[in-house]
């Protein structure tokens, strides 16, 4: 009893880390449950697993939950608590407390988002009006499910300030802004562009409950509101949101890749940080390349367009700096990590190069709101950010724990995501190319037989899933202790500062939450 009070009023970042984790992982397996009931339910056009309106609720569910229960909370929440202060030299974060309550307020926001997936919230991820409004949703769902973003924003909002006075305080006192860890500059730029964006997404869904519940018109036509406002308020979150998901995986990307290298000075240190910095600056400044549809201007058009390809140039310096430290590696396919690594670069590449597609104006209005954008933001998010937090699990689990991974099973499990992977998701840019409309479970029967294709390739991706799992609990089962490996190696988190007896010493904390 006194280990279960321990933890529910923990202070210790280690623990809070822990904390966001179990929470997003559990929300990874419900958002998973979700996705295979949607590939199950399009797997075939006369079969229906679940009616129409109930599919409308599982796709606004399993966009929501993916995002801002799993992604968000294990790749910033759980990761950023326990790396900031670990490759900083620091024994804690600069504010804990609040660091607690940020952590805890994901567990009413989790019980309110599941509430509106049971009492209905049909309006897919994006909550556009007027399909959000009264009028055509009455559920009470959607005014739950908005609600729980609001909590969820605040606790981001709480965790990024506290990020950002960590690091920025930790400079000149335990370790100098030019030795910052890469992975510790994507946190920074991560909790940034979450502190800027966040309060608009509040304010557009703010105005969205007042329309819906005390008859305001701030998107309703008929009042003189307007719908396309709250497209612009949306998407001004929604697309820095992208680099919120993959600015950390870029940074745990960059860092392993500098340790895989072997070289004391990173090769293109400042390139890597300058790239990170640049796409925080043009990706917020882009967002209404999703709303090329809605009848904007050519010059607007021009402009958005052109800094959406923009973009691509800093990510291909991260991508080539990357694939040239991976060539001068000496481990090459010995570590498991490295798979992983070159595993990211192609899900990625693929899911910018598609990207760059739809940032054409033209382009972008033939294949709008079809499955080919259902497969360009998997790539880059499912596939793009859940490699990288896979990549961090596989990286830093013998420091969180102090046991070490059974190495064949990590490289099969790789092998068997990859197929996975790309049998669920590359056949969809068919379907768009073709003009299927997402969110919709209805189409022509010639399509059937790669629809199933893709239904397998989920299906294994599912397994996958349930494999890494065994693979961690495999780990404890063995009890393989790493500790003098990690006390005679540095290529595995450089060490900064002697924190690393430090934090081992405490490695026990995850063993002991687990059993």
């Amino acid at each position: 009893m006194n280990n279960i009070f321990s933890w529910l009023f923990t202070l210790d970042h280690k623990r809070v880390g822990v904390i966001y984790s179990v929470v997003g992982t559990w929300a990874g397996f419900v958002g998973l449950g979700l996705s295979l009931l949607i590939r199950i339910q399009v797997s075939d056009p006369y079969y229906n697993l679940i009616p129409f309106e109930v599919y409308n609720y599982v796709i606004t569910s399993h966009g929501i939950i993916m995002i801002f229960f799993f992604l968000m909370p294990v790749l910033i929440g759980g990761f950023g608590n326990y790396l900031i202060p670990v490759l900083m030299g620091l024994h804690d974060l600069n504010l804990p407390r609040l660091n607690a309550l940020s952590a805890w307020l994901l567990v009413p926001s989790s019980v309110l988002v599941f509430s509106s997936l049971w009492l209905g919230s049909g309006t897919g991820w994006t909550f556009y009006p007027p399909l959000s409004s009264v009028s055509f949703n009455s559920n009470v769902g959607v005014d739950l499910l908005m609600f729980s973003l609001h909590l969820a924003g605040i606790s981001s909002i709480f965790s990024s300030l506290n990020f950002i006075c960590t690091i920025i305080s930790a400079w000149g006192v335990s370790i100098l802004a030019k030795d910052t860890p890469i992975v510790v500059w994507s946190f920074l730029f991560t909790s940034i562009l979450l502190i800027l964006s966040l309060p608009v997404l509040a304010a557009g869904i703010t105005m969205l409950l007042f329309d819906r519940n005390f008859n305001s018109s701030f998107f309703d036509p008929v009042g003189g509101g307007d719908p396309v406002l709250f497209q612009h308020l949306f998407w001004f979150f929604g697309h820095p949101e992208v680099y919120v998901l993959i600015l950390p995986a870029f940074g745990m990307i960059s860092h392993v890749c500098i340790n895989l290298s072997n070289g004391e000075q990173p090769f293109g240190y400042y390139g890597m940080v300058f790239a990170m910095f640049s796409i925080v600056c043009l990706g917020s400044v882009v967002w209404a390349h999703h709303m090329f549809s809605v009848g904007m201007d050519i010059k607007t058009s021009i402009f958005f367009s052109s800094v959406s390809m923009i973009i691509a140039v800093p990510t291909g310096i991260k991508v080539f700096t990357w694939l040239y430290m991976l060539t001068s590696s000496n481990s090459k396919f010995g570590h498991p990590a490295t798979l992983w690594v070159y595993g990211f670069i192609i899900l990625f590449t693929i899911g910018g190069v598609t990207g760059i597609v739809l940032s054409s104006s033209v382009l972008d209005c033939l294949l709008h709101d079809t499955w080919f954008v259902v497969a360009h933001f998997h790539y880059v998010f499912a596939l793009g950010s859940y490699s990288g937090l896979v990549l961090a699990i596989i990286w830093w689990w013998p420091l969180i724990t102090g046991y070490c991974l059974n190495n064949y099973l990590v490289k099969g499990h790789f092998i068997l995501s990859m197929i996975g992977f790309n049998m669920c998701f590359f056949p969809i840019h068919y379907f768009g190319m073709c003009g299927l409309p997402r969110r919709v479970c209805i189409y022509d029967d010639s399509f059937y037989w790669i629809n199933l294709v893709s239904t397998c390739g989920s299906i294994i991706s599912g397994v996958t899933s349930f494999l890494f799992f065994y693979i961690l609990w495999e780990s404890f089962n063995s009890q393989r202790l790493v500790l003098g490996l990690w006390s005679e190696s540095s290529a595995v988190t450089n060490g900064y500062h002697g924190s690393l007896k430090y934090h081992l010493e405490y490695s026990s904390i995850f063993r002991v939450f687990i059993v």
